[in-house]
């Protein structure tokens, strides 16, 4: 990280975003596997796995500013970055 950034207050946003990312993202594919347990289909699945991560986003903007104390931009830009990235790649898992 210290390539990208100087700052370790953007570094922290990053590393925090990242980790609550992460955590979204298990507890909606955990979601999704569920629902595709129950023969709900793939599109439904993914559906309320990306509606998981779209209230997540919404949660987080609101504690980045006044619980977390991190830097907006950097947190709110590579929190959905990385959700989009591994929601993308999701599909794949759930048809396996």
């Amino acid at each position: 990280m210290s390539l990208l950034t100087k700052d370790p207050l953007v570094a922290r946003a990053v590393w925090t975003s990242a980790a609550a990312a992460a955590g979204v993202q298990l507890i909606g594919f955990g979601c999704a596997k569920l629902m595709m347990g129950r023969d709900m289909g793939l599109f439904a699945a993914w559906g309320a796995a990306m509606g998981i991560r779209f209230l997540s986003l919404v949660v987080y903007a609101l504690l980045v500013f006044k619980v977390l104390g991190l830097v907006p931009a950097p947190a709110l830009v590579s929190f959905a970055g990385l959700l989009l990235l591994t929601s993308i790649v999701e599909p794949l898992f759930l048809n396996a």
